[in-house]
């Protein structure tokens, strides 16, 4: 059974994981030389100046785990604003669906609480998962952390 697919959908690349979040829920793209390590809020490895606020950034790993550092391979800093939160997170990879696949439910081994995968899609790079930047945040504020 398919979900129906989204208007228009983000896919980011996390190590090698694809992450897919609605586009309309992407502020901007920015350099990762825009972040200013001295404006740190918790948890996050500095911060962008974006319409007149500062908005924290955060590195996470493929498991959406916060990490202290960020590795080499990240690329470019996706602004997340779902009206409620807004934040940055760094990437390796990010492109856009025009034509996003279907979404498909999650098999019920992996409908685990708190999880922050909704579905599932199957892309040309191989399986996806759909969040949301909600979820993310989510997860930030948890603090569950990886130590890389």
């Amino acid at each position: 059974m398919n979900h129906e697919p989204l208007a228009a959908l983000a896919v980011l690349v996390l190590d090698g994981r694809r992450w897919l979040l609605p586009q309309a829920e992407v502020a901007s793209l920015e350099p990762l030389l825009d972040i200013d390590p001295e404006v740190r809020p918790p948890g996050s490895i500095g911060a962008i100046a974006y319409r007149d606020a500062w908005w924290p950034v955060y590195c996470m790993s493929g498991e959406l785990r916060v990490m202290a550092r960020m590795p080499e391979k990240r690329r470019l800093c996706l602004l997340l604003d779902n009206g409620a939160d807004r934040f940055g997170l760094v990437c390796d990879q990010i492109e856009s669906l025009a034509d996003p696949p279907p979404l498909f439910p999650l098999p019920a081994c992996m409908r685990l609480p708190g999880s922050p995968i909704e579905a599932l899609a199957l892309l040309d790079a191989g399986l996806g998962g759909a969040t949301t930047a909600e979820h993310i945040a989510r997860l930030i504020a948890t603090g569950e952390h990886d130590d890389a």
